[in-house]
């Protein structure tokens, strides 16, 4: 796995788990931060690493700090 594919997975995951754990579906989170809900679901799934400004918008519409998300992405490149 290329270390970019690697990065887009991990980061994914975490968003996903964020947003899990508030309970929210993805509509909820794709609305507020201005994305479509498929673009939220191919980040998800690591299908798309989503652009720093997306990011944010996201991290924003789940009301998560910047510092909470990276304690959350775990040592880079250590995926299952």
């Amino acid at each position: 796995m290329r270390s970019d594919e690697r990065v887009a997975r991990q980061v994914g995951q975490a968003l996903r788990r964020l947003r899990l754990e508030e309970n929210l579906v993805l509509k909820q989170v794709a609305g507020p931060a201005g994305i479509t809900i498929s673009m939220l679901s191919a980040y998800e799934h690591g299908h798309r690493c989503p652009t720093v400004p997306n990011l944010v918008k996201v991290l924003r519409a789940l009301d998560c700090t910047a510092e909470d998300f990276g304690s959350r992405l775990g040592p880079w490149g250590c995926l299952p």
